[in-house]
């Protein structure tokens, strides 16, 4: 997705506008450094304090604005990563199970036909999706009902618990893509507020000022918006290959059990 925002008009009218921004930055730095008589060395330290600070200070209310995007990021951070840990609890913990040992020892007692040993098996672990589905498969054969009752009652179960492994997957992508935008967005309105306040300065040393620290603090949102999309989306496309891989490891059990309780 993030990929796809930065090949549309959008995104790339976003990475022009970042790069004119830049080139005046680093013109303005070259005039400033012709005027005093040369590039003079830099502490790296010092600057990235001057960075470090000047971003808390735009989490303040200023009259840039920058804090009008930079909470909204924030904010879908916060939301995108209490969603991805919700999520990993769920697929990854909750229904963690080994489902081949699991299924293999369940239609063991399938053969046997002690199904009651067999529903004891899937009830030590009433949290897991394939557990749940093997139970509900089990009690219908334990009745006898046949083996199409087996497979209705393992698909009812199935149709009730896939959107629960799914649920708000797709909330982690769209919120990196939130913060993305927030974060073009900031930058543009940044740098517009910028340009409109360079004919208000008349002295040039204020006007470069004005026109560096502005230009930072358009940078800002864009940084931030970054820094939390980034992570958004690794979790997004980890917790939906962990998903699918669940699903296909509870369809390819299912099939095995259902199989077990057709023989018997």
């Amino acid at each position: 997705m993030g990929l796809k925002l930065f090949r549309s008009r959008v995104g790339k009218i976003s990475l022009a506008v970042l790069f004119s921004g830049m080139l005046l930055v680093s013109t303005d730095v070259a005039i400033a450094q012709a005027e005093d008589g040369g590039a003079q060395e830099i502490d790296p330290g010092l600057v990235l304090d001057r960075v470090v600070a000047g971003l808390m200070r735009d989490f303040g209310i200023t009259a840039s604005g920058a804090w009008a995007f930079l909470w909204p990021i924030i904010i879908a951070l916060g939301f995108g990563l209490g969603i991805s840990g919700e999520r990993y609890y769920t697929i990854i913990m909750k229904s963690k199970v080994n489902m081949k040992k699991f299924t293999d020892q369940l239609i063991k007692y399938v053969e046997a036909k002690d199904y009651d040993r067999a529903i004891a098996l899937c009830d030590a672990s009433p949290a897991g999706a394939l557990p749940i589905l093997s139970r509900a498969g089990l009690e219908a054969a334990k009745r006898n009902m046949g083996a199409r009752a087996v497979q209705d009652s393992i698909d009812e179960e199935t149709l009730k618990l896939m959107p629960m492994i799914t649920a708000r997957l797709s909330w982690v992508s769209v919120l990196a893509n939130i913060a993305t935008l927030m974060g073009l967005m900031g930058t543009i309105f940044g740098l517009m507020y910028t340009f409109a306040g360079l004919d208000l300065v008349i002295n040039p040393k204020a006007k470069a000022a004005h026109l560096s620290t502005g230009i930072a603090t358009a940078m800002n949102t864009t940084l931030v918006g970054l820094v939390a999309a980034v992570p958004l989306t690794l979790l997004a496309q980890y917790l939906t290959m962990a998903s699918k891989a669940l699903i296909d490891d509870i369809d390819e059990n299912s099939v095995r059990l259902i199989n077990a309780l057709s023989r018997s």
